[in-house]
């Protein structure tokens, strides 16, 4: 029975927010969709729940639907794990967890290791308002609003407060928490695990009040937290989980790098990756709904580092993509959902053709289709090589392979050579 219930809103999001918890000795499972829930031994559960392009009523019943089943499984914790940027249905998903619980939500989406934080209500990205970031020029879900309270709005018509100023005369609410360090949320973490076994004793002594008390909603042992990885890594000491001594994990060059981001600094990564000696193979019929995987796998599987497998090698190749996908009468979520599955389809080939390496997946779109394609059952994180950038073992019907993931936006520009000397210097 999981302790903690995390629901997170795409594959590669799944995985940095889990990877904290594991990483300190927490067992962790990750499964897709709300239909994988129902088995998990481990003391944190997560689910991709793939709200991030959904619209905004079908996220709100996605979302709901899946805490309703994790208080269901006994959940005594909930978190919803938010895009860092604040893209997405934020607001839809904060109001469904909300609602399934009849209390307040606590949402603290700083992320100090990436320089993401909330500044008296304006989301800042390093040194620049949100909608100036490469988030406010994202593709498909661009932000639009700088200050936080008009983001959430957008979604919800929930009080919002900002730093506690709600009271709980108003439950449900949204309660945002400016944390903006690792220190901050640390404190944060230990105030409220000195209030829950503070409740906890009061419940124990007074079971009928207690009850009483929660369908009022003034003492509700369920808690809901919300927030990006940043928040989830002080979580296990939120709750008091008891750590064990975590492994750690390997991967086996050749690696395969898997990509379909449209972000500036995936295409600087993968170029660097190229200028390492790594094998280019620009995936041109991705848009085909039959590409020539057998030549795919030719071309990629045999090379001493690896290959790269994109999409688009460049912006102007991209819009290039773009104006063929048109030609062909598909729109822009016909065209990302065919390349994604397509992604998906080569990376079962290229498991079906015996590759020994380390698949790399880069965007949680291209993740959720590979595992999809692959009868993935559920994600074992082990390890980050730096922030949103994940090793984790994938159980298959018939193997586990290791991979490794991240987020189109996150990484180094240098991240494919820190995995090749990874895997050099742990073998």
């Amino acid at each position: 029975m999981p302790e903690l219930f995390i629901a997170a809103d795409d594959f590669t999001g799944a995985l940095d927010t889990g990877v904290k918890l594991a990483q300190q000795g927490i067992s962790v499972r990750v499964v897709n969709g709300i239909e994988n829930m129902s088995t998990c031994a481990e003391d944190v559960l997560v689910a991709n729940l793939d709200t991030r392009h959904l619209s905004r009523d079908e996220a709100y019943y996605m979302t709901f639907s899946a805490c309703e089943d994790a208080l269901i499984l006994g959940a005594r914790c909930i978190y919803i794990k938010t895009d860092s940027g604040l893209r997405g249905n934020i607001g839809a998903a904060l109001e469904a967890a909300a609602r399934a619980v009849e209390h307040k939500v606590i949402f603290a989406p700083a992320y100090p290791a990436l320089r993401r934080r909330t500044e008296d209500g304006v989301v800042m990205i390093g040194d620049v308002p949100v909608t100036q970031s490469v988030f406010g020029k994202d593709p498909l879900n661009p932000v639009r609003h700088d200050q936080i309270l008009d983001i959430i709005a957008e979604q919800t018509s929930l009080d919002v407060s900002l730093n506690g100023d709600a009271g709980a005369d108003s439950l449900p609410y949204i309660d945002i928490e400016e944390l903006n360090t690792e220190e901050e949320m640390l404190e944060y973490a230990n105030a409220e695990r000195r209030d829950i076994e503070k409740e906890q004793v009061f419940a124990d002594k007074h079971k009928i009040l207690g009850r009483i008390l929660r369908r009022m909603g003034k003492n509700n042992r369920v808690k809901v937290y919300a927030g990006c990885a940043g928040f989830a890594a002080v979580l296990g000491t939120l709750l008091g989980l008891k750590p064990s001594e975590p492994q750690r994990a390997k991967i086996e060059l050749p690696l395969i790098v898997l990509s379909a981001s449209l972000s500036q600094i995936n295409f600087e990564q993968m170029r660097a990756g190229e200028n390492s000696g790594l094998y280019c193979y620009p995936f041109y019929d991705v848009l085909k709904r039959e590409p020539d995987l057998e030549a795919l796998v030719f071309c990629t599987i045999d090379n001493s580092l690896g290959a790269l497998i994109e999409s688009a090698k460049t912006r102007a190749d991209a819009e290039e993509l773009s104006r063929r996908g048109e030609q062909m009468g598909l729109d822009a979520s016909a065209r990302a959902n065919r390349i994604a599955f397509n992604m998906g389809r080569a990376a079962k080939a290229l498991v079906n053709a015996g590759f020994q390496g380390t698949l790399c997946f880069f965007g949680g779109d291209v993740l959720s289709a590979a595992l999809s394609s692959l009868e993935c059952s559920a994600l074992a994180p082990a390890c980050e090589i730096e922030p949103g950038v994940v090793i984790a073992k994938a159980i298959l019907p018939d193997q586990e392979i290791t991979i490794v993931t991240k987020s189109g936006s996150f990484g180094s520009p240098d991240i494919i050579q820190k995995l090749i000397k990874y895997a050099e210097e742990n073998q």
